[in-house]
């Protein structure tokens, strides 16, 4: 019998690029949920037609039941740290509670499909060791960030009462197609690589927030929409926290410096992590996830467009 799994903000960056891969690598149903609040319907457009996809616009909180789907990826959220001290009520509700419907749906319906959650690495701060592990200390710098580790904790704290089935998905500093969205309110809190990358193409300097010697592990969207699939189709319970990173890092200035060296330096933002550098050694021994795509191939091939 064919799977019907769910995607939730299935038309933003990771969301559209999940769909793609789990429609050419799978022969699941899959059910897209998207209020376009920050995604894009050019993201999915091409997509719409799939026989195997089915598009609902609206909010995870506007579902009333869970109960034909084998597995939830939830990527819905505002994904940007600067608004969410900014909007922090807005916020609460998209990075929260709308998760929170989906789980209470579950126990109500006491139908419990795995959960594959998209948290952040944002939850580590400023972290004290390097390369990062899943056991570093929280050390929330932003609401966003508090935000993902709370929802984290509701699921392990839930699964004490529950039979709940997840998998937390702490993603570092995604990057590829699709990431930067003109026409996304947030779009300057986007991706690095993608502001970057748009700047270069409208013959714009390139914009360097502080000094540019804040650095980042960069991992491409394939890899990250990879291990989303690993996690979902893990035989058995894991309910664990994995870090999805390149486990490289690279400052910001070096990355403006592979695109172009037409740039200018902007005021720094605060709540932002210093360093981020992933170790990913758990992801690879649990789930045989390890990461394949160089961001130096991706610059060299969009650079060229």
């Amino acid at each position: 019998m064919t799977e019907h799994v769910l995607i939730t903000g299935v038309a933003g960056f990771i969301g559209s690029n999940l769909l793609d891969f789990l429609l050419e690598n799978t022969d699941w149903e899959i059910t897209g949920v998207d209020n376009f609040s920050s995604g894009s319907p050019e993201n999915i457009a091409h997509r719409i037609k799939e026989k195997r996809f089915r598009m609902v616009e609206g909010k995870c909180s506007g579902l009333k039941s869970i109960g034909e789907y084998s597995k939830i990826f939830h990527l819905a959220a505002l994904p940007r740290i600067q608004p969410s001290f900014e909007s922090v009520t807005e916020h609460i509700r998209e990075n929260v509670l709308e998760g929170i419907h989906l789980v209470e749906l579950m126990i109500r319906d006491k139908h419990f499909p795995r959960l594959l959650y998209s948290s952040s690495s944002a939850i580590y701060g400023n972290p004290s060791h390097f390369p990062t592990k899943e056991t570093e200390p929280v050390r929330c710098m932003n609401p966003y960030a508090f935000q993902k580790y709370e929802f984290e904790k509701y699921l392990d704290i839930l699964s004490m009462r529950y039979p709940l089935d997840y998998v937390h998905l702490r993603y570092f500093n995604p990057y590829g197609p699709r990431s930067y969205n003109p026409s996304n309110r947030f779009n300057a809190y986007s991706s690095v690589v993608g502001i970057f990358l748009h700047q270069y193409r409208e013959g714009k300097k390139l914009q360097i927030t502080g000094d540019g010697k804040q650095s980042r592990d960069f991992i491409h969207v394939a890899d990250v929409v990879r291990a989303n699939l690993l996690g979902a189709k893990y035989p058995g319970k894991l309910n664990l926290a994995f870090n999805i990173g390149k486990g490289k890092t690279l400052t910001v200035l070096e990355l403006a410096k592979m695109i172009s060296n037409d740039i200018e330096f902007i005021p720094p933002r605060d709540g932002e992590a210093a360093m981020t550098l992933a170790d990913v050694s758990l992801a690879g021994k649990s789930l045989g996830w390890v990461p394949e795509l160089e961001l130096e191939d991706y610059l060299k091939n969009e650079c060229r467009q």
